[in-house]
């Protein structure tokens, strides 16, 4: 427990671990609570799916960005500037509803412009813990960092659901500003850091110099390269999985919180399991099985839909989900030069934005063939395209 602990004896790293986690926890309640709205708003999968695709546009846009302003700025200040961005935006639709102003375009706004705030926060987060803790301990600073925030879906799920349902939409926005202010102030007492010097050019050409680093270290990039098929193909379905629940079982709001708990809850024993991997074949085995459980368990979503049989797949659907984010972050982490981290995390991002771009299909998928059929499909999918990737890459097959 000590070992697993470890990072917390530095003061700069608990800020940065609460600060992260309650950021985490308000996002993880914004996004389920957005797409429930617009489903009221719309009753359609397919719009709601465009709502949570909005992430997608601005990360794409702006991740490799994040990582260069992340390797060239205090790290402190850019995570400030943020939590502002994220607490205005959340306090707006919280306005709007009360005024009965709200609408689906509005909401796709707002999922846009948090998708942009999220390029810049998440590389500089990252990047933040080797400048506040000793680089042996890295790789445990990032892990419960990663644990911090699956333990938050726990309880992001379970109050969504309970709030959402008994006292509407307005009062859980309004929840969530609370949340966001509260990150922000706890993110003023973060230690300042010295700048990196490694950003001397343009903007342009540092974006340049990070493809061509990228593009040079072949253990980095089938890292990415099989962490976006994943997010691409399978973490949709965690995204959806308000809709898919409700179209799937045709259950309430809270029947719907209680499965994002237990996803929630896989995670956070997800996350358990690799905080004390170390290097070696193990951990590429934990790494590839998790992303086949991924596959594996979206299929057995659509072949078993039943929702007591959901609430078990969902537990591990949370545990490999975890799993495979944790060790990719950590992996990517580990196999980059300290001057360009921030720079591969901007990379990383992407993930990010293929999450919300595969939302899109799922929608329209559950509203033309139905979910059975959607989720059917999309497992094989996964599965099969990992099976290619394992047979042909061999930088993917020398992961440690």
């Amino acid at each position: 427990m000590k070992s697993f602990l470890s990072s917390f004896q530095y003061s700069g790293y608990r800020i940065l671990w609460i600060t992260s986690v309650t950021l985490i926890l308000a996002i993880q309640m914004a996004m389920p609570s957005r797409a429930l709205l617009t489903d009221d708003l719309t009753n359609s999968a397919f719009i709601s799916g465009i709502v949570s695709m909005g992430f997608a546009p601005a990360l794409l846009l702006f991740s490799i960005l994040g990582g260069v302003i992340g390797d060239k700025f205090e790290n402190r200040r850019i995570m400030q500037i943020v939590q502002i961005g994220f607490f205005l935006s959340s306090l707006s639709t919280w306005i709007l509803i009360e005024l009965d102003l709200i609408n689906w375009y509005f909401l796709f706004f707002v999922s846009l412009v948090q998708g942009a705030l999220f390029s810049f926060q998440l590389p500089a987060r990252y990047s933040f813990v080797p400048k506040i803790i000793p680089e042996e301990s890295v790789s445990n600073g990032i892990a419960l960092l990663s644990s911090g925030m699956a333990l938050v879906t726990v309880f992001s799920g379970s109050a969504v659901g309970y709030l959402y349902g008994k006292y509407g939409a307005g009062n859980v926005f309004l929840i969530i500003s609370v949340i966001q202010f509260s990150a922000l102030l706890l993110a003023m007492l973060l230690p300042k850091t010295e700048k990196s010097d490694s950003v001397s050019g343009s903007y342009a050409s540092e974006m340049k110099k990070s493809f061509e680093y990228l593009i040079g270290n072949k253990m980095v990039l089938s890292i990415l390269f099989s962490s976006l098929i994943v997010s691409m193909i399978a973490m949709p379905v965690r995204l959806q999985l308000p809709i898919i629940a409700r179209r799937l079982y045709l259950v309430s709001p809270q029947e719907i919180g209680v499965m994002l708990t237990l996803a929630g809850v896989g995670a956070v024993f997800g996350t358990l399991l690799i905080s004390t991997l170390k290097k070696g074949n193990l951990r590429f085995t934990v790494f590839l099985l998790s992303a086949f459980g991924l596959g594996l368990c979206t299929l057995a979503f659509g072949i078993a839909p039943k929702y007591s049989v959901g609430l078990v797949i969902v537990v591990f659907f949370g545990a490999f989900e975890q799993i495979r984010m944790a060790l990719s972050n950590v992996l990517t982490m580990e196999y980059t030069d300290s001057k360009y981290r921030a720079r591969m995390m901007g990379f990383f991002m992407l993930n990010f934005a293929s999450i919300p771009l595969g939302a899109l299909p799922i929608g329209y998928g559950i509203d033309k063939i139905g979910a059975i059929n959607t989720l059917i499909f999309d497992g094989i999918a996964l599965i099969s395209i990992l099976l290619i990737l394992l047979f042909l890459s061999t930088s993917f097959r020398k992961i440690k």
